[in-house]
């Protein structure tokens, strides 16, 4: 099988490489217009801004792997081409605007007959099939979260300082993920409210999840393609994803988001003045302990009715899922590859590509030694609250 990696000289299409090539015997070809560090693949320079090229790094492939962003430009541009050429797809947007788009070309993909799999990383991807684990243990859901994050309340002075040190060098830095960041907190974001699609700020509204045993964290609402995709499976009155860096940090963007909503700064100004914050003023991010974190990077909080009476869930993936996000986002995309016979034709998103039993013990098999592939907390109706 010809697997190609657009993007695969990147952060994260690079760990798509090296996790394909430990788990199967795909022919990888690594297409980017830089050169990989690991010459011992196959590489082909690639322009996507030019059609012939990007068709001819596709052409022969039986499947094309997009980590190439930002996917709001490129997204379209490389599934058009998949579609044209015959050839499977799968990617790992996780923007909301692109995923709407992306799953407009559904028509033209299954009239080529061409398997495509949109936002298959950690969130989305992985959350949106635990969501679909959640939905089965409620009646009926009045809120659906997907959530990601390490909650980080319960920090002194000392810690807090070393972990805002930690943080302000990596705003800048200026990596990709963390402009995104802001660029998805400063808006008006895709939501689920009151059973229909809305927009409503993005991080201003914060929630609690509570697992049974006290494990506990604060998040905020941001922008992300689950809300905009698990409606149309999952009913819910409301659903929405929600996020955090740290508390005390989630809290000290606050204003650099309100500016760079107002057009006062760029995303990339907004990182550098939040790193000076960061470093000039670490007591900010000092903060009382609430609870024992909840240790897991991801996963679904819900909240309904069982059997007449109110309750709730928390669904957390059933093994690690603590790396670095490069490679917790590669890795549902390579399980994707090798499990892709199972969708049908057609684009879609996670929790209508895949059954999420088959897929989670498949990701089981590859990467928990076949532990089980989730967990289900009957956390009650404080699994998921709303934070004054």
């Amino acid at each position: 099988m010809n697997v190609v990696v657009i993007g695969g000289a990147g952060r994260v299409g690079a760990r798509v490489v090296s996790e394909l090539a430990k788990v199967s015997d795909a022919n990888i070809i690594i297409a980017d217009r830089n050169k990989p560090r690991d010459s011992s693949f196959e590489f082909v320079e690639l322009d996507l801004a030019d059609g012939e090229s990007l068709r001819r790094a596709v052409r022969g492939a039986q499947v094309v792997v997009n980590t190439s962003g930002p996917f709001d430009r490129w997204g379209t541009v490389v599934l058009d081409a998949a579609i044209e050429c015959g050839v499977d797809y799968i990617d790992v947007c996780d923007d909301p605007a692109p995923t709407i788009e992306l799953l407009k070309r559904d028509e033209a993909a299954r009239n080529a007959g061409v398997r495509a799999v949109v936002g298959l990383g950690i969130s989305p991807g992985m959350s949106n099939l635990l969501a679909v684990v959640a939905a089965r243990h409620l009646d009926s859901i009045d809120l659906l979260t997907t959530f990601w994050g390490r909650p980080g309340d319960g920090k002194d002075l000392e810690e807090a300082t070393e972990f805002a040190n930690s943080m302000a060098s990596a705003f800048e830095g200026g990596r990709a993920a963390f402009t995104h960041l802001i660029a998805q907190a400063a808006a008006d974001i895709p939501v689920w409210r009151n059973g229909a699609a809305a927009y409503e700020p993005a991080w201003r509204a914060a929630y609690r999840v509570t697992t049974s045993d006290g494990e506990t964290g604060l998040y905020r609402v941001i922008g992300h393609p689950e809300p905009v995709t698990l409606p149309h499976t999952v009913a819910s009155r409301d659903c929405i994803n929600i996020g955090t860096i740290e508390e005390g940090a989630d809290r000290l963007l606050l204003p650099y988001l309100d500016q760079v909503g107002a057009g006062e700064l760029s995303e990339a100004e907004a990182l550098g003045a939040i790193a000076a914050d960061l470093r000039a003023h670490p007591e900010k991010l000092v903060t009382e302990r609430v609870g024992n974190p909840i240790k897991a990077f991801v996963g679904v909080a819900a909240t309904g009715d069982k059997g007449g009476a109110q309750s709730g869930i928390v669904v957390l993936p059933g093994g690690p899922v603590d790396g670095s996000m490069s490679l917790e986002t590669a890795r549902p995309a390579v399980v994707g590859v090798l499990v892709l016979s199972d969708v049908p034709v057609g684009v879609h998103s996670p929790e209508t590509a895949f059954d999420p039993d088959k897929y989670l013990t498949a990701y089981s098999d590859t990467y928990w030694d076949g532990a089980a592939p989730y967990v289900v907390d009957v956390a009650g109706p404080k699994a998921v609250e709303r934070a004054e």
